[in-house]
Parts: C-alpha cells; sequence; structure tokens
C-alpha cells in the first residue's frame, strides 16, 4: 500500500512539472513577442518624432519666406508711396 501511495505521489509530482514545463514557453513566447512589440513601438514613436520635427522645419521656413514676401510687398509700397510724392511734387 505504501508502494502505490508513493508511486501515485510520483506520477503527480510529475505530471505537475510536466505541466509547469509544458506552459513555460508559451510564457517566454509571450514576453518575447510583448518586447518585440515595445522595440517596434519605440521605433514607431522615434520614427514619427521626426517627421514632426520635419514638418516643423518646413512651417519655419514656410514662416521665414512669408515674412521675406511681406517685408518685399512693404518696401515695393513705400517705393511706390515715395514715386507718387515726387509725381505730386512736379505737378505742382
Amino acid at each position: 500500500m505504501k508502494k502505490m501511495i508513493l508511486v501515485i505521489i510520483i506520477l503527480a509530482v510529475g505530471i505537475a512539472l510536466g505541466v509547469y514545463f509544458q506552459k513555460q514557453p508559451k510564457a517566454q513566447k509571450i514576453e518575447t513577442q510583448v518586447q518585440a512589440d515595445a522595440e517596434q513601438a519605440g521605433a514607431d514613436v522615434k520614427e514619427g518624432m521626426q517627421k514632426v520635427d520635419a514638418a516643423a522645419i518646413e512651417v519655419k521656413e514656410g514662416a521665414q519666406k512669408a515674412g521675406d514676401v511681406v517685408t518685399n510687398v512693404v518696401g515695393q509700397v513705400k517705393a511706390d508711396a515715395q514715386k507718387v510724392g515726387e509725381i505730386k511734387q512736379k505737378m505742382n
């Protein structure tokens, strides 16, 4: 009877160990997948930040160009106003 109980205990321990070791690769596979997903998310965030930086540079350049255009227009208006003033003086 004692041998039978010992055999049952050994079988139970063996089954428990088998189930435990069978689940280990699945947990490791999940951990590996989570790590890969995290790395991909980090790469995606980095790529997104590079795109945002590039867009910010384009906006800054566009604002600079707009400022240059405004400066040119103001300069042209001043020159035209001066010409008009000279014409008025000649007419008087």
